[in-house]
C-alpha cells in the first residue's frame, strides 16, 4: 500500500482537524503579490520655492514613476501603450502606501529613495479594462555575463567593457526576473572566462550562477560595428544559455546609434532594450489574460504537520494562487483545492519558483518540495 493511500483513525483525524483548520485560517493570502506589486527604491531629486513644495512635487512625481514602472513590470513591451497617460490624482487610487527608504533635504530641495505599495486586485482591474494581458510569477535570479566584442577584442571581466559597467550601474526598479551581475572578483574570474562564457560551459556557469544565489546564467553577447546602410554604430546583442534550444536568429537584436548619441548614451539604451527582451521572454510563459479561476484538485504528502506547514508557507508566495482550502487531513497527506489563475502549465512554473514541484502521477496531481521526488520515467 503506498503512503498516499494509507487512511488514518477516525480520534486521530479528529484530533488533526482543529490543528489543520486553525493552519489554514492563518494563510498568508496574497504575500507573494505583495511583493509584486511594491515598486521600491524611486530616486528624486526636485527643487521648488520652498521645501514643502519640493517635497510635494517630488511625491507626485515618484507616485507616478512607481506606477507605470508597475505596470512595466507586469506587462509586454507590446502592450503598455495600451494603457493611457493617467493624471495624478486617477494614479492615487491604485496606491496602498508609501515609505521613505532615505531622504535629504534644504529649504528648496528634496532628495529621497521611495518605495510604493500598491493595490493588487485594483491593478488587476485596470489592466483587464484596458485588455492588457499581464504576469505577476516572479522568477528566481538569474545571472547575466555581460560579454563585449569590437573587432578582434572579446571581453568579460578586463576593461574596457562599456556593456558590463552599463548592466552593473542600472539603477532601476527591479522587474519579475531579478538580473544579477557578478562583481568580477578573482572567485568569478577563475570560474568562468571569456571563452567559456561564449561557449555555454553548463558546469561553469552553473557555479557561477549558484556562488550569486541564481537559477541560472545568460550570457549577453554585444558585438560592436558600423551599420553600412547609416555608417552608424551598431550593437548586435544575442542572449544564449546552456542547452538554449532557440535558434540564434530568434534571439538576436540589432541597435543602430541615434543621431547625435552618445556612445554611453546608445550602450545604455541597448542595456535596457535586452533586460525588457528578458523580461518579456519570461512573461509570455506567464501571461494572465483570463478574469476568472480555475480550480484543480492536489495531493500534498506529509510526515506531520511541520510539513504542511512549510508547504503552506511555500504556497503562499505563488502570486497566481488566489486560494487554498483543505477538502481532507491525514497523517500523511493533505488534499487542497487550488484556486489560481492561468493555466496549469503556469502553475507549475509558478510553483517552481517557490521551490515546489507538481507532476501528474496515478490520475492525481501531488506537490512537493523540489528535489524531493522524481517524476517517473517513461
Amino acid at each position: 500500500m503506498s503512503p498516499r493511500s494509507r487512511s488514518t483513525s477516525a480520534p486521530v483525524a479528529q484530533l488533526l482537524a482543529p490543528l489543520f483548520i486553525a493552519v489554514l485560517a492563518c494563510w498568508p493570502a496574497q504575500s507573494a503579490s505583495a511583493d509584486v506589486f511594491e515598486v521600491k527604491n524611486i530616486g528624486v531629486d526636485v527643487k521648488a520655492e520652498t521645501a514643502a513644495k519640493a517635497r510635494q512635487d517630488a511625491l507626485a512625481q515618484a507616485e507616478r514613476r512607481a506606477f507605470y514602472a508597475l505596470i512595466s513590470r507586469l506587462t509586454l513591451t507590446q502592450d503598455q501603450e495600451r494603457i493611457p497617460e493617467f493624471s495624478n490624482a486617477e494614479i492615487a487610487p491604485y496606491v496602498r502606501d508609501f515609505s521613505v527608504a532615505r531622504e535629504k533635504a534644504s529649504s528648496v530641495r528634496y532628495i529621497a529613495r521611495l518605495n510604493y505599495r500598491f493595490k493588487p486586485d485594483e491593478i488587476r482591474g485596470l489592466l483587464r479594462s484596458y485588455n492588457v494581458p499581464f504576469a505577476e510569477t516572479p522568477s528566481k535570479p538569474m545571472v547575466v555575463l555581460p560579454v563585449y566584442e569590437v573587432g578582434a577584442s572579446l571581453v568579460l571581466w578586463d576593461e574596457p567593457n562599456p556593456w558590463r559597467q552599463a548592466w552593473s550601474t542600472r539603477d532601476q526598479p527591479v522587474g519579475l526576473v531579478p538580473l544579477v551581475v557578478p562583481i568580477g572578483d578573482l572567485s568569478d574570474i577563475s570560474t568562468v572566462g571569456v571563452s567559456e562564457a561564449m561557449a555555454g560551459d553548463p558546469g561553469r556557469l552553473s557555479v557561477i550562477a549558484e556562488r550569486y544565489g541564481a537559477v541560472s546564467s545568460v550570457v549577453a553577447h554585444n558585438n560592436l560595428t558600423v551599420d553600412q546602410a547609416t555608417g552608424r554604430q551598431m550593437m548586435t546583442v544575442t542572449l544564449s544559455r546552456p542547452n538554449d534550444p532557440i535558434p540564434v536568429e530568434s534571439r538576436t537584436m540589432f541597435y543602430v546609434q541615434q543621431e547625435n548619441e552618445p556612445m554611453e548614451t546608445m550602450v545604455n539604451r541597448v542595456t535596457e532594450a535586452t533586460v525588457r527582451r528578458i523580461e518579456n521572454i519570461w512573461k509570455r510563459r506567464n501571461l494572465i489574460s483570463e478574469t476568472g479561476t480555475g480550480v484543480l484538485a492536489v495531493t500534498v504528502p506529509i510526515t506531520g504537520l511541520k510539513d504542511w506547514l512549510t508547504i503552506r508557507d511555500q504556497l503562499a508566495k505563488v502570486g497566481i494562487i488566489r486560494q487554498a482550502e483543505i477538502v481532507l487531513m491525514s497523517r500523511d497527506q493533505v488534499r487542497v483545492n487550488i484556486h489560481f489563475v492561468g493555466g496549469p502549465d503556469q502553475l507549475v512554473t509558478a510553483l517552481e519558483q517557490s521551490n515546489l514541484s507538481m507532476l501528474h502521477e496515478s490520475g492525481e496531481w501531488i506537490i512537493m518540495p523540489i528535489g524531493v521526488f522524481q517524476p517517473p520515467k517513461t
